[in-house]
């Protein structure tokens, strides 16, 4: 704020006007009043106004009123592509980051020009789970600690899509496989392996005990949690029964995107994935209910909930997402949370950007869907931002 320019003009008292002639008088009347005018006065400057920043992102009452249930712990986790991406977490409980600006993880030394893609929290919230890529090339699976000074672990060279898992003891296990992408008939054994490797979160995080294989196929959509079913997408959607070594084929002839165990204790061999354009082949009494497509679906379209049966469960479709919000040309990178109601996923805006979406009532067919967008404002993911919700207590 510049100081009043008044200070700087001359007005003579009145004892000293007195001693003036008349001339000189209207002299300095006339140059006084061209000061004061010049001087602006009264001065007003205009306040500097701090700029909103990019990203803007709901309050936490709006986010726990949205989670409901009261008493809840939110966290956020995603990426965000500078010279590469890199994984991005907020958490709602941190009460000295009122604005809630994403923090970024630092990368392995050496690595920071690597992709980082899905990270997904722990069931503590305390980590998370992501993997580097550079195109189709493995990099390397890591668990990390959400924090901004902590260092990565590596869980495996080879590893990717890491997901977890914790057994009826409480021990906590990351699940991965060592190929990103099947290939058409590339569930075939040999083709990549899927392991489990049992962790400790303890500090900044270690590993306690060696990989150990679970199938003799690259299952990249997690494991059930009473531990019987493993469940990938992609080229092949797919069931592996643990139980009984059976590769149980889903949606056959069509490929899906981002399978995503269903994290419900109640239920048994459950996945949800994006689908492909055209005609699914799986078993669909939802057909002809007024939200959802015909038999004919476009690309990215439907994020469907399908069990071992091959049957679809649920679904949430684009269009009940612009009933909400209205603008987005398709889903991706669709999430299950660890709390089996709610999903997150992108609404892409074009083929930069896009809005990170949370779902609620996700599996629940008789429940209505509802939506949360958690990107307000300029500041927008990109098409491969892979978000991921926890919800604690």
């Amino acid at each position: 704020m510049h100081p009043s320019r008044t200070s700087g003009c001359f007005l003579p008292g009145r004892a000293e006007s007195i001693m003036i002639k008349k001339p000189l008088v209207l002299l300095i009347a006339l140059s006084t009043g061209f000061l004061i005018s010049s001087c602006n006065f009264p001065y007003q400057p205009k306040q500097f106004v701090i700029p909103p920043p990019n990203y803007i992102f709901p309050s936490k009452t709006e986010m726990l009123n949205f989670i409901g249930n009261g008493g809840i712990h939110v966290k956020l986790a995603f990426t965000i592509k500078n010279s590469a991406r890199d994984v991005y977490y907020i958490d709602y409980n941190d009460y000295n980051d009122s604005a809630f600006i994403p923090r970024k993880l630092k990368k392995p030394a050496g690595k920071e020009n690597f992709h980082a893609d899905s990270p997904l929290i722990s069931p503590d919230g305390s980590f998370v789970a992501y993997y580097l890529t550079a195109g189709a090339t493995v990099n390397g699976a890591y668990i990390q600690r959400l924090d901004t000074s902590s260092s990565p672990v590596l869980i495996d060279a080879n590893g990717t899509e890491p997901h977890w898992w914790q057994d009826n003891t409480g021990g906590i296990y990351i699940i991965y496989s060592n190929i990103i992408f099947t290939q058409l008939g590339g569930l075939n054994q040999g083709v990549g392996q899927t392991f489990k490797r049992k962790v400790d979160l303890t500090g900044d995080g270690a590993i306690t005990g060696p990989a150990q294989v679970l199938a003799p196929y690259p299952m990249n959509g997690g494991l059930s949690p009473d531990g019987n079913y493993l469940c990938t997408g992609y080229a092949n959607a797919a069931f592996y029964g643990l139980f009984d070594a059976s590769l149980i084929p889903i949606n056959q002839n069509n490929q899906t995107c981002n399978p995503s165990t269903d994290p419900d204790t109640v239920h048994r061999g459950r996945m949800m994935f994006l689908n492909f354009s055209g005609i699914q082949n799986m078993s669909n009494t939802f057909i002809g209910n007024a939200d959802f497509p015909d038999s004919f679906v476009l690309e990215h379209t439907v994020l469907y909930i399908v069990d071992y049966t091959n049957t679809v469960r649920d679904y949430v479709t684009l269009g009940q997402l612009n009933a909400a919000y209205g603008g987005y040309i398709e889903w991706q990178d669709p999430e299950w949370s660890n709390n089996p109601q709610f999903a997150a996923a992108l609404g892409v805006i074009d083929d930069a950007q896009a809005d990170g979406i949370i779902i609620k009532n996700v599996g629940d067919p008789a429940s209505k869907k509802a939506f949360l967008k958690f990107t307000l404002g300029k500041g927008k993911l990109d098409v491969t931002s892979t978000p991921y919700i926890w919800i604690g207590k």
